[in-house]
Order: C-alpha cells, then structure tokens, then sequence
C-alpha cells in the first residue's frame, strides 16, 4: 500500500481530527511541517490570496507546480496535498498526465472537485494507485456567482445527492474525503457512513479533520470567511498560532 494511503488509514484510525492548512511557498511550509500539521495542501486558493484574483478559475498547471516545488523543499512531516486545477482533468487522459506531474514533483495525493461526470477519471486515476482525495459541496472552481457561496444540503434533494456522491466515492476507494460548506448534520452521516476520512471547511466541527486557508489563520486575508478563525489574533508568532490551531482541531470530537 502507498505510504501516503497508510498514513490517511493511521490519521483516521487516531481518534483525533486530522489538521490540514493550505501553503503556497516553502518558508510557511517549513512552519507547517515544523508544527507536525498532518496535511499541507497546496490550494488553488492561490489564485485569490497570491495572485489577487477574485476567484480560483485563473490557475493552470503551470503554477500548481511551481508552488508545489516550493512548498516541498522544505516539507518533511506533512502530507503534501495538491488541487488539480479547472481545466487540468477534463478528460482521463489529461488528468492522468497531470496527477503524475504532481507525484513527480513531491506531491503525496491529489484533490479534485468532483461532479458526476468526473467518475470515471477517479476511477482511472484511482486503478494506477494515485492517492486521490475528492472535494464536495460547495466546489469554488464551478462558481459562477457569489450566490453559489452557501451551506450545501440543506434540502432533501441536494442531501440525497451529496451522500449519494459520497457513497460512490467511497466504494471508488477514494483516500480522502474534503466538504465545503456542507449542511453540519449532513457532513456527520457522511464522516459515519464511510471509510474514508473526512476533513471539513465550513462545514461543522464533527468531521474526522479540519482544513484552513493559512492567511485566514494569521489574519491577513481580505475576506475571511465567517467560519474561519484568525489564531494569531490570541498569539505572539505565527509559530505559535499554527501550533495553536493544531491544537484545537485535535481537541476537537469526531461525529
């Protein structure tokens, strides 16, 4: 089994939320791994909080890998995790060509927004043992309009098709499950009902883990989130805001 995989199965096997905070460079990623955080991934956020965009759609293959470079020289205790960018899985093949070119430059596992049509490119990436972790909910890179910026599940048909996914992706072998701004009591049916881990943003805190964007937990991000905490407000370092945050998401209960 793939080192990475292993170390999912130990994370979720703990008893502990599983922390995961996104970096862009290799000097907060040497903070990160420093910290022992469990996940560093490196986001397509950076389209918003290093390139100044007002979305995530403008990032390519291109930056995915210098910012992966980057943040894995100096990455030795975290799971790296890398967002496949819009555009980088239209088809199997190219999202074959990129998953690798993510492994080949230190990634652990890939992250990809998953709607329905992209089930069988998981499956094709999952059958030549690509680490593969599948985002639901709110899925910034199909976001048309602020509207599309809310809780997802609420209703009894959206609910229905989220943990109709989930149970897909689970049956698929998926490594890791990430919700976005999912209905709280429907991201605990999901964290119950698979053997996946299940990290969250904005989506409750009874999730087997718990995703930040690092300049939301150091307070300098334009437009935070509601849900986000800035942890250095309460901190003297950003040393001490990450291990802060590291923290309190292993202090928190699982479902």
């Amino acid at each position: 089994m793939n080192k990475t995989k292993k170390k999912l199965r130990t994370y979720r096997d703990s008893g502990r939320q599983i922390s995961c905070i996104t970096c862009y460079d290799s000097s907060f990623s040497k903070i990160l791994s420093d910290a022992n955080i469990d996940i560093i991934l490196v986001g397509d956020s950076l389209g918003m909080v290093i390139k100044g965009e007002t979305n995530t759609h403008s990032v390519n293959m291109e930056e995915i890998i210098y910012h992966t470079r980057c943040v894995s020289k100096n990455n030795k205790n975290s799971i790296l995790m890398v967002d496949m960018p819009i555009n980088s899985y239209s088809d199997s093949v190219n999202a074959l060509k990129n998953a690798k070119a993510i492994l080949e430059n230190k990634g652990d596992i890939i992250k990809i927004e998953y709607k329905d049509e992209h089930q069988d490119i998981l499956k094709q990436l999952i059958s030549q043992e690509i680490p593969v972790c599948a985002h639901l909910g709110y899925l910034p890179q199909f976001s048309l309009s602020k509207k599309d910026i809310k809780i997802y599940g609420k209703d009894t048909e959206e609910r229905s098709k989220i943990l109709s996914q989930a149970k897909i992706l689970d049956d698929m072998q998926v490594d890791l499950l990430l919700l976005e701004c999912v209905d709280p009591n429907l991201a605990i049916e999901i964290t119950k009902s698979t053997k996946a881990p299940v990290i969250g943003i904005g989506s409750g805190d009874k999730c087997n883990g718990q995703v930040q964007v690092l300049y939301d937990i150091i307070g300098i991000s334009e437009n935070a989130p509601k849900f986000s905490t800035n942890f250095l407000k309460e901190c003297r370092t950003i040393e001490e805001a990450v291990a802060e945050f590291k923290n309190y998401v292993s202090n928190l209960k699982i479902n």
